[in-house]
């Protein structure tokens, strides 16, 4: 299966799967909405999810898997807004 392998201690940056699948995809789209619940990704808008570590590998994998290509965007960063909810549901604080 895929796993995320979590490191000792956080880097304080969020990674963001952002994506805008067509609706014609949509049961792609509600698969890969569902690997990212149990891979533990948190919704922060519809179509973006948030995660607190490196797992660019991960992502690559779904999106070849689901055949997503600029459909699925992989971001680092190293400030979100109001934050501290996220943090928490990380259990990072």
């Amino acid at each position: 299966g895929i796993a995320i392998t979590k490191p000792t201690r956080w880097d304080g940056k969020f990674r963001l799967i952002i994506f805008d699948i067509k609706e014609w995809k949509r049961h792609s789209r509600d698969e890969l909405r569902r690997w990212l619940m149990n891979l533990g990704f948190v919704r922060l808008q519809n179509s973006v999810w948030v995660y607190p570590y490196e797992c660019r590998e991960v992502v690559v994998l779904l999106k070849a898997n689901f055949r997503f290509g600029k459909e699925v965007l992989y971001l680092t960063a190293d400030y979100l807004e109001n934050d501290r909810w996220l943090k928490k549901s990380f259990g990072l604080t």
